[in-house]
């Protein structure tokens, strides 16, 4: 796990500050932008092992995420995106799934699940 770099997106600096140290703990490096287009440059300058994307930001949430690192296939197209929303409709979810993201957690979402399905994006599940 040491050495596993996650970019985590989120609008609300509260919640990047509670995952951040989540994931630190966990023995991750944090990277975090604020909205879709800092998360894009990141991405695309960092090339993160893995993105933990909020799905509603203002200036563009988890679809532009998606849909801008999904269409590169030879760059960021295969970086593993987990998508956290608070909106617990079905079309969303699909929408997701179809778009690229490997998992959709409807927050507030238990830690032990969320650094699970880490660990599997990261082939270390149990």
């Amino acid at each position: 796990m040491s050495g596993r770099r996650i970019l985590v997106v989120d609008d609300d600096k509260d919640v990047v500050v509670f995952l951040s140290r989540l994931l630190q703990r966990a023995g991750y490096t944090v990277l975090t932008a604020q909205d879709a287009s800092q998360a894009v440059m990141q991405a695309h300058q960092e090339r993160p092992d893995l993105i933990l994307t909020d799905m509603t930001m203002p200036a563009g949430g988890g679809f532009s995420i998606l849909d801008r690192l999904k269409a590169s296939t030879t760059t960021t197209g295969t970086i593993p995106i987990i998508v956290l929303t608070g909106n617990d409709d079905a079309e969303v979810e699909a929408r997701a799934l179809a778009g690229g993201a490997i998992r959709l957690l409807r927050k507030p979402c238990d830690n032990a699940v969320l650094l699970e399905c880490i660990k599997t994006a990261f082939g270390e599940g149990g």
